[in-house]
């Protein structure tokens, strides 16, 4: 298993059928291990060729955004970059993700797969009358969608104060005013009751946590849950049948599955 700090792929490159992966690694020593296992899983398989590089802290945090290519959920373009990487006047609803510092650059299966679901959810509902809680916030990348929906009311959430900050930056970098934007968990949310309960956390996290996120459910509201590996699905789905919730739509892209749940 590699250890790695992150990684970024593209594939083709230069119009030819080669890939070039960058990989992020902490020192030297973690970069020749993962060599010898890049070496031994892909011996007979393809050739390649390396190099490698020291950049500063500050340089990693930005290096990968060359390789990020805006996409689009529904009418909205979402550009996981600065706004110098990307000028395209013809495109009128775009939503920058500046920041990734936390979770959520969108191109991710799990972030997409959940913004798809509010798309959905955006679709056959009155989004700008909805109370919608994002819980994990991360990046900011959920809560900001919705907003482009015409989402008005948004709390959004998470546990680490980064991401806290991250949501704060990226808000202010699209001009977009989030109004409750806070440090915490779930379970300080006990005493709301929302239309929307968004989570993209991982699986286990999301099967523990199911029974408080049903508590922020209004009755038939919706919740939507990203993140789940399609190996551990089957436990998810006794969670959400323990928990007596329903099912109404599943969604998935390569091993990653994402539900949306009614609170009947």
């Amino acid at each position: 298993k590699l250890n790695i700090l992150g990684f970024n792929t593209e594939f083709p490159a230069k119009e030819e059928n080669i890939s070039i992966v960058n990989i992020y690694n902490e020192n030297e020593e973690i970069l020749k291990n993962n060599l010898s296992i890049i070496e031994e899983n892909i011996k007979g398989i393809a050739e390649y060729t390396y190099n490698a590089e020291k950049l500063k802290s500050e340089e990693y945090l930005t290096s990968y955004m060359d390789f990020l290519k805006p996409f689009d959920i529904g009418n909205i373009t979402i550009v996981p970059n600065l706004k110098d990487f990307y000028n395209n006047e013809e495109k009128g609803n775009i939503l920058y993700i500046a920041k990734q510092y936390a979770f959520g650059s969108g191109t991710h299966e799990t972030t997409s797969l959940a913004l798809e679901m509010i798309n959905e959810y955006a679709n056959n509902n009155d989004i700008s009358s909805k109370s919608i809680a994002d819980i994990g916030c991360g990046s900011g990348i959920l809560s900001l969608f919705a907003y482009k929906l015409g989402a008005k009311n948004i709390t959004s959430i998470d546990i680490d104060n980064d991401a806290v900050n991250c949501t704060l930056d990226n808000a202010s970098y699209n001009d977009i005013k989030l109004n409750n934007v806070m440090l915490g968990s779930a379970e300080d949310l006990i005493n709301l009751k929302f239309d929307l309960v968004i989570a993209n956390i991982e699986t286990d996290i999301l099967i523990e946590i199911l029974a408080e996120l049903k508590e922020l459910l209004k009755p038939s509201s919706v919740l939507i849950l990203s993140g789940i590996l399609l190996e551990k699905e089957s436990y998810m789905n006794n969670a959400v049948r323990e928990n007596k919730l329903n099912i109404v739509l599943r969604k998935r892209k390569n091993d990653w599955v994402s539900i949306m749940i009614i609170n009947d």
